[in-house]
């Protein structure tokens, strides 16, 4: 996660995570600068979920979503962040719960 957010999570991009214990965190780059559509949202927090603990548990939770400059590494006066850990502050924007339905597609072309 560390390594994801350093290299490539910046301006105009979503970070997403989940509330749960082993939940991946996902970066959708948006080199457009438009808002990003609400579908994109809801794959990418599905995701975050299905990455988790929760698809072992059979739970059903959300993700959420925030902006790259609320993502911190550093932790207020008096609280620790364990490895690997962010300091998410302001607004967390949380999407619906979905089922954990998760599909792996590849796409391959062939050139003549």
């Amino acid at each position: 996660n560390e390594l994801l957010v350093k290299r490539y999570l910046s301006k105009g991009d979503i970070y997403l995570h989940a509330d749960i214990h082993g939940a991946a965190a996902h970066v959708i780059k948006n080199h457009t600068q438009e808002a990003v559509p609400p579908l994109t949202l809801a794959q990418a927090g599905l995701s975050c979920v299905c990455r988790s603990n929760a698809w072992d548990a059979k739970m059903v939770t959300s993700a959420y979503w925030v902006h790259p400059e609320q993502v911190s590494k550093s932790a207020p006066t008096g609280e620790y962040l364990s490895t690997g850990s962010f300091m998410i502050r302001g607004k967390k924007n949380y999407l619906p719960p979905n089922p954990l339905v998760m599909g792996f597609g590849l796409l391959f072309k062939v050139d003549e």
